[in-house]
């Protein structure tokens, strides 16, 4: 198990965490009193938060079946 991949890994995952923790809430609307990120920001915010998790899961199975 090569842990630097792993803790790249983990550290996407984290990011996307955060990313999602930000933009949780809805993008800003008549429903949420015009509170949040504006549309793009938020459809970005989307696309972003999915790349993170395919790179983190990557880098995961890639430190798994590393040699040692």
């Amino acid at each position: 198990m090569n842990w630097k991949y792993f803790f790249i890994g983990v550290g996407f995952l984290l990011v996307a965490y955060l990313i999602y923790r930000g933009i949780k809430g809805g993008p800003a609307s008549e429903h949420t009193n015009w509170n949040g990120p504006i549309l793009p920001l938020y459809v970005h915010g989307w696309g972003t938060i999915i790349i993170c998790i395919i790179i983190g899961i990557a880098f995961i199975l890639k430190s798994l079946f590393s040699p040692i």
